[in-house]
């Protein structure tokens, strides 16, 4: 039973997500880790950490997330977001650990026109959406497996491995506050008009992610978690920019093909939720982070 009283253990606290765990954790008995405190991929210190710690949850909310870079440095990709993440499910499945791992829309390949559900087959186009599906995998087969002599964990020892996509929040650098710096500077700036998704407010992932867990109404799976409402970079860019008081003209459409990359983008990665209770529309949640970064 996952309540009041129960310890958490959060790696990646430093990430945008993480900073957000820790804010909506803030009232629960919980300890968290950088990756400069814990290298994830050094199995045995991260034995001894969790041992250490004893928590009830571990939620991994670090991870290689270099989409392009990844297509070069593969194995590094693999290790951290595959490999490590497999050894982590080990040990929380040797000690009744419930285990939260957050993944990617892009484990798919963006050719399903209906959107993607949770048990839909995945299909990566990239390193490091291959290197995100390894992780799920390897969480699935250890935290699934049946140990010779040993009944299968109860209400301790779950998993829930969410998928989200677009994540922006008020922490570190991301697409959107590129964006934003550019509209203040009045410099001209592209955004995709073609890849199409569902943005994700990382404080609104954090408090769904908390209630998922001690609503204790839901079984070890897979979850996707975004807000509502579909669009593209181009879409949210231009609400993003108006909603912020800048003028849009900075800002023009272009296609995925006039935005090469080293790594190919799945062109429809929609998240749909089958499962959990739908959360606000991005448009809202939009407003909610020019609020909190305190733009006029």
């Amino acid at each position: 039973m996952i309540d009041r009283s129960t310890r958490y253990m959060l790696l990646g606290k430093d990430g945008m997500l993480g900073h957000e765990l820790q804010t909506v954790l803030q009232d629960r008995d919980y300890v968290a880790f950088d990756k400069d405190e814990l290298d994830i991929t050094d199995s045995e210190a991260l034995k001894t950490k969790i041992l250490d710690v004893r928590p009830d949850v571990l939620i991994n909310a670090t991870a290689y997330r270099d989409v392009n870079k990844a297509e070069s440095e593969e194995e590094l990709a693999n290790l951290v977001n595959g490999y490590a993440v497999g050894k982590m499910a080990k040990i929380c499945r040797d000690f009744g650990i419930t285990l939260v791992h957050f993944s990617t829309d892009y484990v798919f390949d963006g050719l399903k026109k209906d959107g993607y559900k949770e048990e839909d087959q995945p299909h990566p186009l990239n390193a490091y959406g291959r290197s995100k599906l390894l992780g799920e995998q390897m969480i699935v087969d250890a935290m699934e497996a049946e140990y010779e002599g040993e009944e299968q964990p109860g209400e301790e020892g779950k998993y829930f491995i969410i998928r989200t996509s677009y994540l922006f929040g008020k922490h570190g650098e991301n697409l959107l506050s590129k964006m934003l710096a550019n509209a203040s500077k009045t410099e001209k700036f592209k955004a995709v008009n073609d890849q199409w998704a569902k943005p994700t407010y990382a404080l609104d992932l954090a408090q769904q992610t908390k209630w998922l867990l001690e609503s204790n109404e839901y079984e070890s799976g897979i979850y996707h978690i975004t807000n509502s409402g579909v669009t593209n970079w181009y879409e949210l860019a231009r609400t993003l920019i108006n909603d912020a008081g800048f003028i849009s003209d900075v800002m023009e459409p272009c296609s995925m093909a006039d935005w090469p990359s080293p790594a190919k983008r799945p062109q429809y990665s929609v998240l749909l939720n089958t499962k959990l209770p739908e959360m606000r529309h991005w448009k809202e949640a939009l407003r909610d982070y020019l609020d909190e970064i305190k733009m006029p």
